[in-house]
């Protein structure tokens, strides 16, 4: 949990930001990159939350827009169950029109300039970008474009397309966490805001539709697995999963296939074949290992002493066309091993020298294997 306000006696005076300072301190720097990254690990933790707590948040989000608080407040367990709970309420105009009359479009564009002008007026706007991108850059945009890509292609897998974008909202807290981050660093390094309740709020939940009379809020998922570029990932399991079991596997950010990931010795020529999506072949013939190039029919191209060369040809719709790989054998486990190399590759010496980023002619090793 982040603290409200800049005076507590826990917050170093020299990391305040300061009216009349042209630029950040390489120190602020440093704390706004800490605060970013400490910012990111809540919003994508997977532990329980005080559901009160974010209840009594959103009243005051509420209250800061100048609203009434929702007399009815519904958890769901995953966004399939988002999408459930408020599909029906569609087709009637009533609630259709209650729900629209979101308290957002007062909070982001009201509140939030208000917020906004007061922050400029108490410091540079060259102060303003430095933290911006300072927090937002750290905040790893790429998780956000892989979340909202897989959900919403996961989603429609098991219900359909969806109207009104159900399936965004149901994760909309990680869309809205960088510019939340923005300010809510501006609430504890400067002066306090009026978005500190939102922004506590976003970290609590999932996704959430909010309405004049009704609020609905996804729970955090049990399951959140990002790899090192902030891309949804998981080489063993699920990389997102919900607490109703809906989830979903990736691969650095593409959507897989459940073999893909659980079972990729049971992977097969004909899985490779008739996969329609050319990203998700390759990561078939990355998880096929060393047993690809035989299994698909690859073909000799040339051999010799360092190695033998093959091609794959690849799918019609494959901008390659044809895929080269080159067999060489470990020199310390006398384990073969195949390594992609570029389609424009001629010969097996020239294909290794590739691998040590070396031309064939540059390419001389004490030992040959």
């Amino acid at each position: 949990m982040f603290p409200h306000t800049h005076q507590d006696d826990w917050l170093d005076s020299a990391l305040r930001l300061q009216p009349g300072k042209p630029e950040l301190t390489s120190a602020q720097e440093a704390e706004a990159r800490r605060f970013a990254e400490a910012y990111m690990q809540e919003q994508l933790s997977t532990e329980p939350v005080h559901e009160q707590e974010a209840e009594a948040l959103l009243r005051q989000a509420y209250q800061v827009a100048g609203l009434a608080p929702p007399q009815h407040i519904q958890w769901v367990d995953s966004p399939l169950q988002l999408v459930a709970v408020l599909t029906p309420l569609l087709g009637q105009a009533k609630a259709m029109g209650s729900l629209r009359a979101s308290i957002e479009a007062d909070v982001w564009h009201s509140v939030r300039a208000r917020v906004r002008t007061n922050i400029t007026a108490s410091i540079t706007a060259s102060v303003v970008q430095s933290v911006r991108a300072s927090v937002v850059a750290s905040l790893r945009a790429n998780a956000k474009a892989s979340l909202w890509r897989t959900v919403r292609a996961s989603i429609t897998a098991n219900v359909g397309p969806s109207s009104w974008h159900l399936d965004s909202e149901s994760i909309q807290a990680y869309f809205n966490a960088p510019l939340l981050a923005l300010y809510q660093f501006f609430d504890v390094y400067l002066a306090p805001n009026d978005l500190h309740a939102l922004a506590r709020f976003n970290q609590l939940v999932s996704g959430y539709v909010l309405g004049s009379e009704a609020a609905v809020m996804v729970r955090r998922p049990s399951v959140l697995s990002l790899d090192a570029e902030g891309r949804l990932h998981s080489a063993t399991d699920r990389c997102m999963e919900y607490h109703d079991g809906w989830g979903f596997y990736c691969w650095h950010g593409v959507r897989m296939p459940e073999q893909v990931i659980l079972a990729p010795e049971r992977l097969s020529r004909e899985d490779f074949l008739s996969e329609p999506n050319v990203e998700v072949r390759r990561v078939i013939q990355e998880r096929m290992g060393s047993r690809f190039v035989t299994e698909v029919g690859g073909q000799v191209i040339e051999s010799s002493p360092r190695g033998t060369l093959y091609e794959v040809r690849l799918p019609e719709d494959d901008p390659e066309r044809v895929a080269r790989y080159v067999q060489v054998q470990d020199a310390e486990s006398s384990r073969q091993y195949f390594l992609r190399v570029p389609p424009t590759i001629q010969t097996a010496a020239e294909a290794v020298a590739w691998s040590f980023e070396l031309s064939g002619e540059d390419y001389h090793p004490a030992q040959e294997t």
